[in-house]
């Protein structure tokens, strides 16, 4: 249980670092600005309307609560392996 829990902490700590990251950007940057972190890599502002690399954004609405389904199946599996 507590290799569980130590997992458990560590995805905790992403998500939130994940999601004040994103409150950040929202909160300092304007649409379509970026800002150089290093020489290969820059932090942009930008909306994604699909799920990775835009896959499915032009599609109409069902596939959100697919996948939302879908991510709650796996998640309840992988729970019990």
């Amino acid at each position: 249980m507590p290799r569980f829990a130590s997992w458990l902490g560590l995805s905790g700590l992403i998500i939130v670092l994940d999601q004040l990251t994103k409150f950040w950007v929202v909160s300092a940057l304007r649409l379509g600005q970026s800002i150089e972190l290093t020489s290969f890599l820059n932090l942009v502002f930008v909306y994604n309307p699909g799920a990775a690399f835009s896959f499915l954004s032009d599609a109409g609405g069902w596939q959100r609560w697919f996948f939302v389904v879908l991510a709650i199946a796996v998640s309840g599996w992988l729970t019990f392996l």
